[in-house]
């Protein structure tokens, strides 16, 4: 891994940003019409987060090779797919979906998105989640449009924006072409799982990504989940390929039936991502790497050493940490300020636990439910370095300069890095009480040449 000596608080020279508040709100209203959500309801990003090119090649070269090593380390857990899943003790229920093992081996991690931090000393993977169903995908290509609208062309010039729907349109067509398929795709989708209802014009959000589709070459079609289970019937064979945009596992959460995302899976049309997908995925996998493995090779484990956080799986016994054996549990009692407790197959934050934000008492209770599933990781905490973003206050109408902590989610198609989301904590309104909380936004990130 190559040193590109580029420090993270290194800031581009300039940080263009939208500086008329008016066509800034008008023009939120209109890109975010049918599914504006609390991403931007006081505050809204007032250009993109940017940051050195440098730091984006280095990223975009780390993610590669973290995706190739989480398949390393998913295909030495066993020989097949059900073996893989049993191995990481994942919901017997899901092993029915799994396809063929090609198919599944080629394209588990065809895409995604890790969660990054910039710390001082560099980027920092907290998770890789690899599905079709990846957040930001939608979000980081409506604001880069909107970035591409707004900013001056001196500005736009130095930056790159990327639009990773386009790269996902090209991507799937690889796919197609590999498989001797026609370009006819289903997208299907779930409306509640992106926190909308099937009303007002809400739809919309899934035929975005049905539009960039065509424009990529490719007769798309949006459903939802029932509506595609009803088509089966007369159109069964129309769309060979099924991009699908629910998760499996969200569904048993949520306490619905399996039955039908089972049907879609076996409806005879190829399913991306298939279910191999969750398996590399799976946070376990962060535990097996830190600690290390014997198949690593030396640049495996300085790549390890270098951009993951020490994390272990809570099942261990005895664990060496920073020079010194410890009972897991005790290092989790002694030093909780200093861990994060994550259920290995949980999303969207779901069974993510924060030690230095959690009760002494109710960490004690995430201990015990971490070890009686043994499927859950700790992972030590890192510490995001500050990040400059232009904001604006929507009641207000002023822009703010901030500066602020965040967690990047670089999105991961075919082999590329394709646009950048990042959330970021803002402040609390004007007049707010002395220490009130603020809350966090969604932007995208602007890499800046030279």
């Amino acid at each position: 891994m190559e040193d590109t000596s580029t420090t993270p608080r290194a800031a581009a020279s300039r940080r263009p940003h939208v500086t008329d508040p008016r066509s800034l709100l008008n023009a939120f209203d209109h890109q975010f019409r049918g599914f504006r959500t609390f991403w931007f309801d006081r505050i809204a990003p007032a250009g993109p987060v940017v940051l050195p090119a440098a730091l984006g090649a280095e990223l975009e070269d780390a993610i590669g090779y973290l995706a190739g090593l989480l398949r390393r380390a998913v295909h030495h857990l066993g020989d097949d797919c059900v073996s893989r899943h049993r191995a990481l003790g994942l919901d017997e229920r899901l092993t029915e979906f799994y396809g063929e093992e090609e198919f599944e081996n080629a394209y588990a991690t065809v895409m995604g998105r890790p969660d990054v931090i910039l710390t001082d000393a560099g980027w920092k993977f907290i998770e890789f989640n690899f599905c079709s169903s990846t957040g930001g995908q939608v979000y980081v290509h409506l604001l880069n449009e909107l970035w591409r609208q707004l900013l001056p062309d001196d500005a736009l010039s130095t930056l790159t924006l990327a639009d990773p729907l386009k790269t996902r349109g090209d991507m799937l067509r690889t796919v197609l072409d590999d498989l001797g398929l026609e370009p006819n795709v289903a997208l299907v989708g779930h409306l509640p799982d992106v926190f909308l209802s099937d009303s007002g014009g809400n739809r919309r959000y899934y035929e975005i990504e049905a539009d960039a589709l065509r424009k990529s070459g490719i007769r798309a079609e949006y459903f939802e989940t029932d509506e595609f289970i009803a088509a089966l019937g007369s159109r069964r064979g129309e769309f060979p390929l099924v991009l699908e945009r629910t998760v499996p596992q969200e569904w048993i959460d949520a306490g619905r039936e399996l039955g039908p995302l089972l049907t879609i899976r076996k409806c005879g049309a190829a399913v991306l991502t298939p279910q191999s997908s969750y398996q590399a995925a799976n946070k376990q996998l962060f535990a097996l790497l830190s600690q290390g493995q014997d198949w690593m090779s030396d640049r495996d484990r300085e790549f390890v050493r270098r951009y993951i956080p020490w994390s272990r799986s809570v099942r261990e016994e005895t664990v060496e940490y920073r020079g010194t054996s410890w009972k897991l549990d005790e290092l989790l009692r002694g030093r909780q300020a200093d861990f994060v407790l994550k259920r290995s197959d949980g999303d969207q934050n779901f069974d993510v636990h924060i030690g230095a934000l959690t009760d002494a008492s109710a960490w004690e209770d995430v201990i015990a439910k971490a070890r009686g599933a043994g499927t859950w990781i700790a992972q030590e905490t890192v510490h995001s370095t500050e990040i400059h973003a232009d904001v604006l206050d929507c009641d207000r109408g002023e822009h703010l300069g901030i500066a602020t902590r965040a967690v990047f989610g670089p999105l991961f198609m075919g082999g590329r890095m394709t646009g950048c989301g990042v959330r970021y904590d803002v402040p609390a309104p004007g007049g707010s009480a002395p220490r009130a909380a603020g809350s966090s936004i969604l932007g995208s990130v602007g890499w800046q040449a030279g």
